[in-house]
Formats: C-alpha cells, sequence, structure tokens
C-alpha cells in the first residue's frame, strides 16, 4: 500500500512537472480562437472568451474592473501584466471588436 501511494505521488509530481507553471509557459496548443461571435438583432458582437495579455482560454475567477467594464485573465500573472499597460490591452480588445462586460458600480 505505502508503494503504491508512493508511485502516485511520484506520478503527480512527474505530471506537475511537465506541465510547467502555467501562465509562463506559453503553448499553441492552448490558444483560443480571439473571441466568439455571439448573434444580435443587428450586428455579431464578440463576447470576451480569451485572455488579452496571453491569448489562452479565460478563468471567470481572474479579473479586473476597469472604468466600468469586466476584463478576464487567464491567470494572475496576466492580471499584473495588464495593470502595467492597461490602455494597450484595451486598445487591442477594440481592434478586434471584443464587447467588454459592463459592470454596476
Amino acid at each position: 500500500m505505502k508503494v503504491l501511494i508512493s508511485l502516485i505521488s511520484m506520478l503527480l509530481v512527474a505530471g506537475l512537472l511537465v506541465t510547467g507553471p502555467g501562465c509562463k509557459k506559453s503553448s499553441e496548443s492552448q490558444k483560443t480562437p480571439a473571441a466568439t461571435k455571439v448573434p444580435t438583432t443587428s450586428t455579431a458582437a464578440k463576447i470576451q472568451t480569451i485572455c488579452p495579455v496571453e491569448g489562452r482560454k479565460i478563468d471567470k475567477n481572474v479579473y479586473v474592473d476597469y472604468q466600468g467594464k469586466r476584463i478576464y485573465f487567464c491567470c494572475a500573472d496576466c492580471k499584473a501584466k495588464f495593470d502595467a499597460d492597461s490602455a494597450k490591452y484595451i486598445k487591442q480588445m477594440e481592434d478586434k471588436a471584443i464587447v467588454l462586460e459592463k459592470i454596476s458600480e
């Protein structure tokens, strides 16, 4: 039984080492399209589905409220990068016609 637990523990540690530290390691296979089109009555709007910094799928638990809008990120590292140069990332999202979630203040 102890051998089995030791083996499982080693496999878990090996898996963590192989996958890397998350956001700091970019992988093309994890990148997703810039936004998903959502049909509306007049034009199709693009809701935010990817992190504006790394281009990975967003985590709805990692966000910042910026000028009445909520911006989501894939990880806390990307949130910090956004805070350092928010105008750059807002411009990139506007250029892609991504509609950000409005918040009530």
